[in-house]
Parts: C-alpha cells; structure tokens; sequence
C-alpha cells in the first residue's frame, strides 16, 4: 500500500488536491439535495451536516491546491460531525 511519505507526495500534487476538492463539493450539493428533500429533522440533520462537513473539506483542498490555508475551517468541519451523529441520534 503507500507509504506515509507516498501519500504526502500524493497530495501535494495540485491537479489530486483540485480533484479532491470536486468529489467534495459534489458530497456537498448531496447534503444540499438532503436539505430539500428531507421529510423530517434527522434527514435534516444529515444534510446540513454533509453540507458543513464536506463543504469543508472542499474548501480546504481547494485552498492547499494553490499553497494556501483557510484558518478556522475546521470549525464548521466539526460542527458538520456533530450534526451527522445527532441525525443518528435522533433516528434511534
């Protein structure tokens, strides 16, 4: 499999980072359609969530394509976390 070094090498190539972040963004606009589409709160939980969580993530390998950082993204990373385990929460 990779090496840690192997996937850092990986990573740090530009057009893998700009892919990323599209699968990404992608994984967003789902949470996005859950949004819509939800019928009751737990679907909108997990929409919202996805949408934090994932919008993040593009966000930030958008921004590591072009050598820079977004501080204080992980903050709605982790608010996006905590919305997708109280959909699960509230399923049960």
């Amino acid at each position: 499999m990779f090496s840690s070094k192997s996937l850092d090498e990986l990573l740090a190539q530009k057009k893998v980072r700009i892919v990323l972040a599209v699968l990404c963004t992608y994984f967003a606009l789902t949470g996005v359609y859950q949004l819509f589409t939800g019928v009751n709160q737990a679907d909108w939980l997990r929409g919202g969530g996805n949408l934090l969580v994932w919008g993040g993530f593009a966000v930030s390998n958008a921004m590591k394509a072009y050598g820079r950082t977004q501080p204080g993204i992980n903050i709605p990373i982790n608010i996006g976390v905590v919305l997708v385990v109280a959909s699960w929460l509230v399923r049960m």
